[in-house]
């Protein structure tokens, strides 16, 4: 049986994997064997897994933005045939981040359908304590997932953005200047607040994750080989993420700004936390309070039966209220003609008719 690792080779290697690099890239920079290092990257990365459950619980969060983001294990789905095992093609992450302290709240690998995005759901409902606000993006499982587990207890909308199709579509597409409307807010139910309605955060998390999640960067030959060490990457990444990279706008770490920590981990901290981590429960849902928004002031709600949600009184800014009509500018009321006296002689019979050209844009088309 070969010795165990040193912690500072441990260390060395956890190091050299959050900052993006490959397996082989890490064995060689480490030198040590390119299965060692897989082995430890196995067992490390779980552990992170279970350290994240255990701990990433009973959150008061109150903004919260969701997305998927893509990466794929073994081959691209295109490639994918009847032979492969289910497990290859594409992989999303899907993330929950607290905007507000920039925690990564629940997050889930898979494929990109309903049982996933349900699954995903569930546990960011297991981990809070009070009614969120939530964004995803359009995709439509979503509504479905939000409105079995939250039941009405969340402020829910979606966010769209609309990139330029079709024949017009450019190499740089995503870098062009923004169109009108550029982004699309969609109350779904709840009371979210226009202001809120975003996802801007977690897709600078996800630009982030790509950077310092190897298996997870485009156009490379880091990619994953199973799930299982896709699984573990991302756990490693995310674990750094929250307790050890401090954010550069808050100046700690998600971690200490949640209130989960006392101060930022070291590296060598986390590896020694995650392989002493043992297996726990997963979370089970608690009902949420009402609480008032940072920087809101209390309004008057009250709990309805059976745990569906909250009767709220909502100021006219939110984003639910009903957009009203455009009226019709105002007309004078004058007294209505007297009625023609009726015809002494019956009205011709009407003739053939006769197509007619409509002119839509005028004479003057300058």
């Amino acid at each position: 049986m070969p010795a165990p690792l040193p912690l500072e080779t441990r260390v060395r290697i956890a190091s050299a994997l959050v900052e993006g690099n490959s397996l082989r890239a890490t064995a060689r920079m480490v030198e040590v064997a390119r299965g060692t290092v897989l082995d430890f990257a196995l067992r490390l990365g779980e552990g992170c897994i279970r350290l994240h459950s255990r701990k990433v619980r009973a959150l008061a969060a109150h903004v919260i933005q969701m997305d998927e983001m893509w990466s794929y294990v073994q081959k691209k789905q295109a490639r994918v045939t009847a032979k492969d095992a289910a497990e290859h093609g594409d992989a999303y992450l899907y993330v929950a981040l607290d905007a507000n302290t920039k925690l990564a709240i629940s997050y889930h690998v898979g494929k990109r359908d309903g049982e996933n995005t349900e699954t995903f759901v569930k546990d960011l409902r297991a981990r809070l304590t009070v009614v969120p606000h939530v964004t995803s993006d359009g995709w439509q499982p979503y509504i479905e997932a939000m409105f079995a587990n939250f039941r009405g207890s969340a402020d829910y909308a979606q966010c769209v953005k609309n990139y330029r199709g079709g024949a017009q579509r450019s190499p740089d597409h995503r870098y062009e200047p923004p169109r009108d409307p550029f982004m699309t807010k969609t109350p779904v139910f709840g009371a979210p607040k226009n202001e809120l309605i975003s996802t801007s955060f977690i897709e600078r998390f996800n630009l982030q994750t790509r950077h310092t999640v190897g298996r997870t960067r485009r156009l490379c030959l880091a990619f994953s080989k199973t799930i299982r060490g896709h699984r573990a990457a991302i756990g490693l990444g995310i674990a750094s993420y929250n307790w050890v990279r401090v954010h550069g706008t808050l100046g700690t770490t998600p971690a200490v700004a949640a209130g989960l920590a006392e101060r930022p981990w070291t590296l060598a901290e986390l590896v020694t936390a995650a392989l002493a981590e043992e297996e726990t429960a997963p979370p089970v849902p608690q009902p949420l309070k009402l609480e008032p928004r940072p920087g809101e002031e209390p309004t008057p709600a009250r709990e309805l039966p059976g745990g569906r949600g909250w009767l709220r009184l909502v100021s006219g800014g939110s984003a639910t209220a009903a957009p009203t009509a455009p009226q019709p500018p105002p007309v004078a009321l004058v007294a209505a003609p007297p009625e023609p006296a009726p015809p002494s002689e019956p009205p011709p019979a009407p003739g053939p008719r006769r197509m007619v050209q409509l002119n839509l844009f005028g004479d003057d088309l300058g």
